[in-house]
């Protein structure tokens, strides 16, 4: 399979896991008899980010518009609100691809890295939120902000932390897939270079013995 297609048909895999989470937990959840709220979206968004950095917010982000019409649709949300509030949660997610791109290149090697960046995640998608409610004129961003993080969706980070812990165990998951594919060539390579070695030094070998 060419590398193209593969990354076309692993995002749209995990575009499609996104909007499972999130239109699963929109339903379930908005029942207000639930004193907690539960969603594996932003799991799936951490492994697509460091999947394919940059290009796996695209997942994120059609995720968040599909999201945003169903809340329009039937909970009667403000256009203006649904709209804000979900597609700002991407604003400043970059700073997680920048960090992974540039300094972090094998995060699965990096349990604490690993953990950081999965919370950071959360706080930078609440600091979005927040400013996206900020620009539609709601103006308490700090407390929105502590609403989003603390009593939204600290249940669901520590849950998806353990999760991703036991994720990260799994091969050719948690990995970017170019530098595994890059590193993974280098290896056969390698292979290849130790076993031609290894037949001309064998075959100095019976020479040498013929000779003798």
């Amino acid at each position: 399979m060419k590398f193209e297609l593969f990354r076309k048909i692993d995002l749209i895999v995990f575009c499609v896991l996104m909007i499972f989470s999130s239109l699963a937990s929109l339903f379930i959840f908005s029942n207000h008899s639930f004193q907690f709220y539960i969603s594996f979206t932003n799991l799936i968004l951490f492994i697509v980010l460091v999947r394919w950095n940059y290009l796996g917010l695209i997942p994120y982000i059609i995720n968040q518009i599909i999201l945003s019409v169903v809340q329009m649709k039937f909970f009667s949300v403000d256009p203006l609100m649904a709209f804000g509030v979900n597609i700002f949660d991407c604003l400043f997610l970059p700073l997680i691809c920048l960090i992974l791109a540039k300094y972090i290149k094998n995060i699965k090697a990096h349990v604490v890295w690993l953990c950081l960046l999965f919370c950071l995640m959360f706080v930078l998608i609440g600091f979005g939120r927040a400013f996206g409610m900020f620009l539609v004129k709601d103006f308490n961003f700090i407390t929105n902000f502590v609403y989003y993080f603390i009593n939204q969706e600290f249940f669901s980070m520590v849950i998806s932390l353990v999760l991703l812990l036991m994720l990260k165990n799994i091969d050719n998951l948690v990995v970017n897939v170019r530098e595994h594919i890059v590193n993974i060539q280098k290896e056969e390579e390698l292979v290849r270079e130790d076993k031609n070695g290894r037949f001309q030094e064998q075959k100095l070998n019976r020479n040498d013995i013929k000779k003798d």
